[in-house]
């Protein structure tokens, strides 16, 4: 058996709906509740590879069964690849240092495989 597992990629969004759907507002209430942190919460959230209990632990707490919605690390690339041509965008959070404002800064990157 693996020592991780990440979700698949077609199984991230229902995941997040069941965070709210079983009365949790957000992913540090699901931290606090199961006294996992934040970082770790929000890496199986996103799809990146978490430790094999801590799976089960949170599927447990969303009433999911965790081998219908994850694949071991070792098999799957958290995202999708891009299509030919296919332009993808990086959401970046920019501080301001002086004020503290925030700013959201999208790069743009095209297909590398792209003629």
């Amino acid at each position: 058996m693996p020592r991780s597992l990440c979700l698949r990629y077609d199984c991230i969004d229902k995941v997040r709906v069941a965070v709210t759907r079983n009365g949790y507002a957000n992913q540090r209430a699901l931290a606090d509740d199961t006294g996992l942190s934040l970082a770790t919460v929000s890496n199986f959230l996103t799809g990146k590879p978490v430790n094999y209990r801590t799976v089960e632990e949170l599927c447990r707490k969303l009433n999911l069964d965790w081998q219908e919605i994850t694949t071991s690390s070792d098999e799957v690339i958290s995202t999708p690849p891009p299509q030919s041509g296919q332009i993808r965008k990086k959401k970046t959070i920019s501080i301001n240092s002086k004020t503290g404002e925030q700013q959201l800064i999208f790069h743009h990157f095209t297909d590398v495989g792209k003629n």
